[in-house]
């Protein structure tokens, strides 16, 4: 069978985006807070996930062949697309040809530099009894819409990543060519999700005001 066949959970940590609203030379994930890039305090909290078996990091195709990060880092790296399903969808690929006995997939964003590592232990443990783990965010400010009608709040949340999938049933139904932008709504009618709301401040890096914010909160972060 041989060392990849204990492979069941696998987190693939998307970091090949070019973060054009981020306005810098150096690519969001690359930026640098108190001496230490972006993406390495994900790969840390990571490290730390006890039931996690493998960690792939996406990158874009000349960081893959460079080696740089993935010797920086000591991680296994997949090349990505030009957009989010396209990266989504080569980590998919690499995993179904490289570790197919995989079970359990948690997607993340390297701009997410602050959940902490006991969420992701928790989603492969809720993945037992659900085909799907979705972080939301709760709605505080009213809602206004291009269409006509009147929308309550209480109807509606955000979901932010990580996001987390039974492997097969994800590969099996993600279609890289669709408008659905959550991989979660491609799936079958009946797939059993679960909605978790407990992650606290889970900012996103996404424009240099977004630093001040995020230096601070990784203050807190062990």
């Amino acid at each position: 069978m041989g060392e990849n066949s204990n492979i069941k959970n696998i987190v693939i940590l998307l970091a090949a985006g070019t973060g054009s609203r981020f306005g810098s030379e150096v690519h969001k994930q690359f930026y640098k807070i108190d001496g230490k890039e972006i993406i390495a305090y994900s790969i840390e909290q990571l490290r730390k996930v006890g039931n996690m078996d493998k960690l792939l990091v996406v990158l874009e195709e000349s960081e893959v062949e460079s080696g740089e990060i993935a010797s920086r880092y000591g991680v296994e790296t997949v090349t990505g697309g030009s957009s989010r399903a396209e990266s989504f969808n080569n980590a998919l690929e690499y995993i179904s040809q490289k570790y197919g006995s995989c079970e359990n997939v948690i997607f993340h964003e390297a701009a997410r530099p602050l959940v902490k590592s006991d969420v992701f232990e928790k989603y492969f443990e809720l993945l037992k009894d659900y085909d799907y783990i979705e972080s939301c965010k709760r709605i505080t400010d009213s809602l206004g819409s291009y269409i006509e009608g009147v929308f309550k709040r209480e109807d509606f949340y955000l979901i932010q990543a990580p996001e987390a999938y039974r492997f097969r049933l994800l590969k099996d139904n993600f279609d890289v060519n669709s408008d659905i932008y959550f991989a979660a709504q491609q799936l079958p009618k009946g797939s059993k999700g679960y909605q978790y709301f407990d992650i606290q401040n889970n900012y996103k890096l996404t424009y240099p005001e977004d630093i001040g914010i995020i230096r601070y909160m990784l203050t807190f972060l062990e």
